[in-house]
C-alpha cells in the first residue's frame, strides 16, 4: 500500500455537502438518542456544523483558528511582524510569557523576558510561533469543553503535541510546526462529536472493542470515521494541507523506515503519539509496561522508538503537562 503524499481534501466526501445558509436546519437534535444504524452520514455533519455555527465558544474558537493558520504561515515574516500578530490577543500574550519564563522550555536567560520580541530573539520565531499556535488551540478547546472527558481529551492533545515535536526533533525533521499542530488536532472529530452529539459519542465508545477500531466503530455508526470528519473540518479551516493530509491514519506499518518520505514522516510520528498518549496510566505497571513494548513493535519497522524510548517520552510528557497547568493555572 502507497503512502504517497494526496491533496488536503483526498477522501472527504464531505466536500460534496451544501453548507450554505439555506441548508443549515438540524436534521435532529442534540442529544438526542439515535439509532446508529439509520444515521445519514450528511444529515450528522450537517447538523454539528449547524451547532458550530450557533455556538458563541466555537466561533470564536474558528475565529482563532484562523488567527493559527495566520501565525503558522508567517514563514518569512520579521520577528516584529510575528510579535505584532502575538500582541492582540493579551490574555495570550501574558500566558506565552508565563511560559517563556518558566522550566517549561528550559532556562534561556538569566533575566526575565520581558516582550514577545525579546522571546522571539532569545528563543527563536519557529519556537514562539509554535508556543503561540499551541497555547490557542489548548485554551479553547479546554474553555469549551463542558464534560469532564473533553478537559481530559484538551490536555491529551497537549500531550501529543509535545511528544510528537520531540520525535521530530529527534528524527531531525524540518517542518516540525506541522507535526505539532496535526498531533494537537489529531483527534479532532471525535472531540466534536463527543462535544455536540454525545449520545452518538457513548454509542461508539459502547462498540469499541479489540476487533472494532474507533475508526471503524465511528465509521460503522455514524458513517464516517473521526479522522475523515477531523480531516474536513480542518480543510474548512484553510490549515496548511500538510496538516490535514497527516490527520489520515496509518494502515501500513511494514513500511521502512529510511523509505518513508519525510512529508509523509509526520503521520506516522502523529499516529504513534496518539496511541502513547492512549495509553490508560491508572491500569497496573505491568499492563502499562505490556502496552507500551506491544506499541513499540508495532511501530519497530517504519519509526524504530525502543519502549525505553516511549517511556521516557510518556515521563517527560507527563512532566511538561503538569508544568504547564502549575504555570498557568488552567485546571
Amino acid at each position: 500500500m502507497t503512502t504517497s503524499a494526496t491533496t488536503a481534501h483526498a477522501g472527504i466526501e464531505l466536500d460534496l455537502i451544501d453548507f450554505s445558509a439555506l441548508n443549515r436546519q438540524s436534521p435532529f437534535p442534540v442529544n438526542s438518542d439515535i439509532d446508529g444504524s439509520k444515521i445519514d452520514h450528511k444529515a450528522f455533519i450537517k447538523m454539528i456544523y449547524s451547532n458550530i455555527m450557533k455556538n458563541d465558544h466555537f466561533l470564536s474558537f474558528s475565529n482563532q483558528i484562523r488567527d493559527v493558520n495566520k501565525i503558522l504561515k508567517m514563514k518569512y515574516s520579521s520577528a516584529t511582524d510575528i510579535a505584532n500578530v502575538i500582541l492582540k490577543d493579551m490574555a495570550l500574550t501574558t500566558k506565552l510569557l508565563k511560559l517563556v519564563n518558566s522550566s517549561f522550555f528550559g532556562h534561556f536567560s538569566n533575566k526575565k523576558i520581558s516582550t514577545i520580541s525579546e522571546a522571539i530573539i532569545i528563543l527563536g520565531t519557529e519556537e514562539i510561533k509554535l508556543a503561540a499556535a499551541t497555547l490557542k488551540i489548548y485554551e479553547l478547546m479546554e474553555d469549551i469543553a463542558n464534560i469532564k472527558i473533553l478537559k481530559d481529551k484538551a490536555l491529551k492533545s497537549l500531550q501529543r503535541s509535545i511528544m510528537a515535536r520531540r520525535i521530530a526533533t529527534d528524527e531531525n525533521i524540518k517542518d516540525d510546526e506541522a507535526i505539532q499542530i496535526t498531533a494537537m488536532l489529531y483527534e479532532f472529530g471525535e472531540y466534536l462529536v463527543a462535544l455536540f452529539s454525545p449520545n452518538v459519542y457513548i454509542n461508539i465508545e459502547v462498540i469499541i472493542d479489540e476487533q472494532l477500531s474507533k475508526e471503524q466503530a465511528s465509521k460503522h455508526i455514524i458513517g464516517i470515521s473521526y479522522s475523515e470528519f477531523g480531516r474536513f473540518i480542518a480543510s474548512k479551516w484553510n490549515l496548511p494541507e500538510s496538516i490535514v493530509s497527516a490527520l489520515k491514519p496509518i494502515s501500513n506499518f511494514d513500511l521502512l523506515k529510511k523509505k518513508i518520505p519525510e512529508e509523509e514522516m509526520q503521520r506516522f510520528i502523529c499516529s504513534f503519539s496518539n496511541e502513547l498518549c492512549s495509553i490508560d496510566l491508572t491500569m497496573p505497571g505491568d499492563v502499562i509496561g505490556k502496552k507500551i513494548r506491544a506499541l513499540s513493535e508495532k511501530y519497530k519497522t517504519c519509526l524504530d522508538i525502543p519502549t525505553s524510548k516511549a517511556v521516557d517520552l510518556l515521563k517527560m510528557t507527563n512532566n511538561k503537562i503538569a508544568q504547564h497547568i502549575s504555570i498557568l493555572k488552567m485546571s
